[in-house]
């Protein structure tokens, strides 16, 4: 059965504990169908972003201390307490490619990079002026977020950190443990870091700071995209799941909604360059506000698999869900009694798995230990340490031979629409345009069912082979309806472009000449105006009626009329 859960963790209070979640300081609850409490982890203690959950582990940085607990998820208990040189701030887990690697912010503005499955360590130069307050790493696992304290982010590059390779050298070189990028474009500290889901080239982040200001920016090559107003400073913030809107949470407990796709833009808003400079105000009229006063301040988010709930955690304790279409509460889902400062999605449990990648099992990590390879005069280059040991059991793709996967299955798990339906069904369209297209679809099944059961099995053979053969000229057709069509349309598309220009020239043409008509009535005008104005001085200087001269003036010349003439026209 489908459903969908997520891990939650607490910071210790003065408030009385409940009897259930006494000394329990991390929560596996389940979502979906039912909100229920799955299981427990004890002795933790843990600050906003401290939190990181690998699919066999979970690893919890304790709050004042310099040590991090491990738990695995497989044995439902604590399996390690590892200490670290200074206090962890901020982790995160990155490992689509490399195992999994704990990524850890520290007090001192470094980064610490530590192989679960190797126990190697390996860390940064202090970058940061005061402390990692948030990480997160690309979908890839590529590259590594770091935000601070001193309104600076940081993009690290994970190969470059773990490489064996030697640093470069030299007054010019940077550094290989030295971030690749810097952004700072903020003017206060680092709330929270959010990245967006794609694995291509253009992707995004979206960053918060005490500035209140949330900037979306592409941490590949640092361009700002956009920056957001926000009405108050935001504690957390989180991406749809498809990244066209963002979500942040504020000291009030409220929540709010920022979509990315507001304005009236002909391109995806965030690459309009026209309004990358602009920055957009959010009103603090679309908060959506909490059911109690009391809730306490939003310490994390965190949205369903399809992006239709939004989680968000209280430090009163309670865990609440949003109803984005209707933007407003939902339902209360948990109350752990402790301030609750994370919120971890799980992938739901129930979807089948593609059966063409390699699955490991972490049974168990391996404690770090400082990677002093460099130090060593005779580590060559590149090459890996002898003591290097990689420990994860790998499984295989398991797949019965006995029952091939349903068509509903492949079509559900496919990444786009399969080569063959699409060629079928471009086939069948051509089929149905030619003459008797339709006659020759309905009849051919019959006709092959017909010599399917006279003929022999070399009969069999060519029958098959001419089915090939047809199918093969359907395609064929297909190709060509389908060239014609592109050809015919992109000639159209020329004769309309045209027509378009003529047209655009001939309006041009229209607006200069009206432009130019009324430039000349306008000094007409301005001419008749200068002869009755000397007209009116000159009757007054010799002692006559000026009104009397000044009309007389324009009878004389037939102005009444022309300057009639000239209002109706214009």
């Amino acid at each position: 059965m489908l459903s969908e859960s997520f891990v939650a963790s607490t910071l210790s209070s003065a408030k009385t504990p409940a009897a259930t979640l006494r000394d329990v300081g991390i929560c596996l609850q389940e979502f979906q169908p039912s909100p229920q409490l799955r299981s427990t982890f004890k002795k933790s203690s843990t600050n906003t972003n401290c939190l990181a959950v690998s699919p066999s582990h979970i690893f919890s940085a304790q709050a004042e201390k310099a040590v991090v607990h491990v738990y695995s998820r497989e044995k439902g208990n604590q399996e390690a307490l590892v200490p670290f040189p200074e206090r962890i701030r901020s982790i995160a887990v990155a490992g689509a490619k490399y195992g999994d690697v704990l990524v850890l912010g520290t007090e001192g503005g470094r980064l610490i990079l530590w192989e679960t499955c190797t126990g190697r360590q390996v860390a940064t130069t202090a970058s940061h002026l005061q402390p990692v307050t948030s990480i997160v790493v690309d979908p890839t696992s590529n590259f590594i977020l770091s935000g601070s304290d001193d309104a600076s982010i940081h993009v690290w590059s994970i190969p470059n950190i773990l490489s064996f390779s030697r640093p470069a050298q030299g007054r010019d070189r940077q550094p290989q443990n030295a971030p690749i990028r810097t952004f700072s474009n903020h003017r206060a500290a680092i709330t929270s870091l959010a990245v967006g889901h794609s694995s291509g080239r253009h992707n995004i982040a979206v960053s918060t700071a005490k500035d209140n200001t949330a900037i979306a920016w592409d941490y590949q090559t640092g361009l700002v995209l956009r920056t957001y107003l926000l009405p108050f400073s935001a504690t957390c913030v989180s991406l749809d799941p498809v990244d066209r809107a963002f979500y942040v949470g504020y000291e009030d407990g409220s929540a709010q909604s920022v979509d990315f796709y507001r304005s009236n833009s002909v391109q995806h808003p965030l690459h309009d360059s026209s309004a990358q400079s602009t920055p957009a105000q959010v009103s603090a009229e679309d908060r959506w506000l909490p059911p109690a006063a009391d809730s306490g301040a939003t310490k994390a988010l965190a949205l369903s698999y399809d992006g239709s709930t939004l989680l968000s955690a209280h430090d009163s304790g309670k865990v609440l869900s949003w109803n984005i279409a209707r933007r407003k509460f939902a339902a209360s889902i948990a109350d752990y009694t402790h301030p609750v400062t994370n919120l971890v999605m799980l992938p739901p449990s129930g979807l089948p798995h593609s059966s063409h990648t390699l699955n490991r099992t972490i049974h168990a990590i391996v404690k770090p230990r400082l990677d002093n390879a460099f130090a060593d005069p005779s580590h060559a280059p590149g090459a890996i340490p002898a003591d290097y040991a990689f420990q994860a059991h790998i499984v295989a793709p398991s797949q019965p031979k006995s029952r091939a996967p349903s068509q509903f299955s492949q079509a559900l798990t496919h990444a786009f629409f399969p080569d063959s339906i699409i060629e079928d069904g471009l086939a069948e369209l051509a089929a149905f345009r030619q003459p008797g297209g339709s006659d020759l679809i309905r009849v051919a099944p019959a006709a092959a069912l017909a010599d399917t059961a006279q003929a022999t099995a070399q009969d069999t053979h060519v029958a098959d082979l001419e089915a090939e053969v047809a199918m093969l000229k359907k395609k064929a057709a297909a190709n060509d309806t389908a060239r014609h069509a592109t050809a015919d349309e992109v000639a159209q598309l020329r004769s309309n472009l045209t027509q378009l220009q003529d047209y655009i020239n001939e309006l041009h043409g229209k607006q200069e000449a009206a432009q130019q008509d009324k430039v000349q009535r306008q000094a007409k005008k301005e001419d008749r105006d200068a002869k009755r104005r000397e007209a009116w001085f000159a009757a007054e200087k010799k002692g006559r009626n000026g009104d009397a001269a000044m009309k007389k003036t324009e009878i004389d010349d037939g102005m009444l009329t022309s300057e009639s003439d000239d209002q109706s026209d214009e």
